[in-house]
């Protein structure tokens, strides 16, 4: 169930976040944003904000979910808990609309958000497999995608406890930040304020 909340936040958003952009292309409503003074940080968080909002409720009915219906045990800091998905539904966020820049039509952007979250996700995050008995270049395949970092946050906070005191989840919630400034980062800069 804990590696569960790890796909439905990075699936769900992604897919969402995919369509912002991409529609104003195909419906010709992204000419109003080249025609006005609006930067395209401001455009992208004004997409983006409401989309984070929705989800972020997201957060506490996973967890609820999990610990009242299936009756998952949560050992550690509710905070870090919290806190981590947060910064993991910015980088769901910042994958669906960074696909949404570079596609031109829904279809698309819906189909490569799937092959982007759905098989990594599943395969990668350590659910169906340990990433400790994975070999060559499925382990390292692994450590590229964020779902695995998130997971062993989230198995941590569940099951182990040990929270900030591990050198482990420090060093994965240092990097889900690096990956949610990246994404965020690549987004801004090819979203051009022109047509092309």
């Amino acid at each position: 169930v804990p590696g569960l909340i790890g796909l439905v936040l990075l699936i769900a958003p992604a897919i969402l976040a995919a369509l912002l952009i991409v529609k104003e292309k195909e419906k010709g409503t992204i000419f109003n944003f080249y025609a006005s003074p609006l930067s395209k940080y401001e455009f992208i968080a004004a997409k983006l904000v409401p989309v984070f909002m929705l989800h972020s409720l997201n957060i506490f009915v996973v967890f609820l979910l999990a610990t009242y219906l299936f009756e998952v045990p949560f050992r550690g800091s509710f905070l870090l808990y919290w806190l981590t998905s947060e910064l993991y539904l910015v980088i769901s966020l910042s994958i669906g609309m960074l696909i949404s820049i570079v596609t031109k039509t829904q279809i698309v952007a819906v189909v490569l958000t799937v092959i982007v979250t759905i098989i990594p996700g599943f395969l990668y995050s350590g659910i169906l497999m340990p990433i400790s008995s994975m070999v060559g270049f499925s382990r390292i395949e692994a450590h590229i995608f964020p779902v695995m970092y998130y997971n062993h946050v989230i198995y941590d906070t569940f099951l182990i406890g040990e929270g900030l005191s591990s050198a482990k989840t420090q060093l994965y919630i240092f990097i889900l930040a690096c990956y949610a400034f990246g994404l965020l980062s690549l987004g801004s800069m090819l979203l051009k304020k022109e047509l092309r």
